[in-house]
């Protein structure tokens, strides 16, 4: 029997280890009703940390959890004791950054077996730029708390910290295999209706559960890069060879909000022993053992994915009078653009656009595009938010009588990039490219999944930014003209 230690890991802005519900004591009672599933919950540790100070950041959050592990549990741990992890939130960024500073930096033994996370805000949330914002601010100063933007900087979109430390995930999760760990993904994407805000969009999101994005959550994702070529004009971009994350079993749980006691993927879990969607997957994920275990783990969850996709494909939201809404819940995906120079320099001032067909935008499937957010910290990276379903094509909809309730979305098989980059003149200076539209884009771009794209531009340096002249008479330079660009 796998007899397990606990440690519950809440999310940014909590105040109070009420946000755990019952979920807790229904594991251990659960495990204790099931004698088939063959595991003991021994220990349970409530995790409570401070995300609501300024000054806070999650690597501070983090080196904090390591000692709280060594005070509490390191005699266990000590003699070979081992501990699984349940995150909701931001409690998976600061599990993972652990990971990547005390196991992967040092190669310190790794005592964490399973690292399962609700919800992770994995490349942040759209609403953390909100959070930042004037009202945000003036609620938390009535509530006597700060808003804690060391964390919110982290969690915003396109965040320099986020995308380095999913770029050491790239590079270090078969290392983590290899030390144990078995880390899982598990969010919704239902919207409960009674949270919603009518005055931010983001609440109400397709693909989300209300905070964040699914493809966000996903740490399948795929890093791809951009090079501009090396010619006079209109040069074209180059793509190098698409990396992939190592795989992470990631499920959806039917029905299942961020937040709230109604439809919180982890509030609203009760200890009345009815089937909870949450309850059962965390013991599907606790109950791998292995490598073989986990592969298995992957496929089963992929092939449950399909069916709840399936069954949450449409909503009738009932409201009284005329007012009864359809929503179609098509799968997401998430492109984050990165921008650099060939010297490794920001470009921070650019205009991009999507192309199909012939390079132009026009082409584009109607309905695609649903939202883009450049990051404040760092104006280089942007975020563009996609509905898959409608970039690529999707079937059509019927109802149980047969009547049509959406069309044939057409979709496109060729995808390609315009960027207009600034100065386009001067000293030193960029110029415009594309990447024609083809495959190699689209194929990289998948539902429920972020793809992080490298941008690296020509820095177009001309020769009037030095010369050398055997003139001794004293000359003024001021308006000297740029000249011809030099050589790489």
């Amino acid at each position: 029997m796998a007899k397990y230690r606990v440690v519950f890991v809440h999310g940014w802005s909590v105040r109070s280890t009420d946000t755990y519900g019952g979920l807790p004591e229904r594991l251990r009672s659960e495990a204790k009703r099931d004698p088939s599933l063959d595991i003991e919950v021994r220990e349970i540790w409530l995790g409570r940390y401070i995300s609501f100070h300024n000054e806070v950041r999650i690597p501070d959050i983090a080196r904090a959890f390591d000692a709280a592990i060594e005070r509490e549990l390191g005699p266990a741990l000590a003699r070979g004791g081992r501990f699984a992890c349940i995150t909701h939130s931001t409690g998976g960024p600061v599990l993972r950054e652990w990971l990547h500073r005390y196991h992967l930096r040092s190669r310190r033994r790794c005592a964490l077996s399973h690292l399962i996370m609700l919800a992770p805000a994995n490349f942040g949330s759209a609403l953390a730029q909100l959070g930042q914002s004037r009202l945000a601010r003036l609620r938390t100063m009535f509530e006597g708390v700060e808003p804690g933007f060391g964390v919110l900087d982290w969690l915003e979109l396109g965040s320099p910290e986020n995308l380095a430390l999913n770029l050491e995930w790239l590079a270090g999760a078969a290392r983590l295999r290899r030390a144990g760990v078995l880390p899982f993904v598990l969010t919704g994407t239902s919207i409960d209706r009674a949270l919603y805000d009518h005055l931010n969009s983001y609440t109400g999101e397709l693909g989300s559960d209300g905070v964040v994005r699914a493809a966000s959550t996903n740490l399948n994702f795929t890093h791809l890069t951009l090079t501009q070529e090396h010619t006079a004009t209109a040069p074209r971009l180059a793509a190098g060879r698409a990396k992939r994350a190592m795989g992470t079993p990631f499920a959806l749980v039917e029905g299942r909000a961020h937040s709230g006691e109604k439809m919180g993927v982890m509030r609203s879990v009760r200890d009345n022993g009815k089937p909870h969607p949450t309850v059962a997957a965390i013991l599907d994920c606790l109950a791998v053992r292995d490598q073989r275990g986990y592969s298995a783990a992957a496929k089963i969850f992929a092939r449950r994915n399909a069916e709840v996709a399936a069954r949450q494909q449409v909503e009738r939201h009932v409201q009284p009078g005329p007012f009864d809404r359809r929503y179609f819940h098509d799968a997401c995906a998430m492109v984050v653009f990165r921008v650099r120079d060939d010297q490794g320099e920001a470009v921070k001032d650019f205009e991009l656009m999507f192309t199909a067909g012939a390079d132009d935008p026009d082409a584009l499937p109607p309905g695609f595009f649903i939202d883009r957010q450049r990051n404040q910290r760092d104006p280089s990276a942007i975020t563009y938010y996609l509905n898959h379903a409608k970039l690529t094509g999707a079937p059509e909809l019927r109802d149980a009588s047969g009547a049509v309730l959406r069309s044939m979305q057409p979709g496109t098989r060729a995808l390609g990039l315009k960027l207009v980059p600034y100065p386009q003149d001067g000293f030193v200076h960029y110029l415009p490219c594309v990447l024609p539209a083809g495959t190699a884009l689209l194929g990289a771009i998948r539902p429920n999944e972020t793809t992080l794209i490298d941008i690296v531009l020509r820095r177009v340096v001309r020769e009037g930014v030095f010369r050398l002249t055997k003139e001794a008479k004293p000359a003024d330079f001021t308006k000297a003209p740029p000249g011809e660009p030099i050589g790489d």
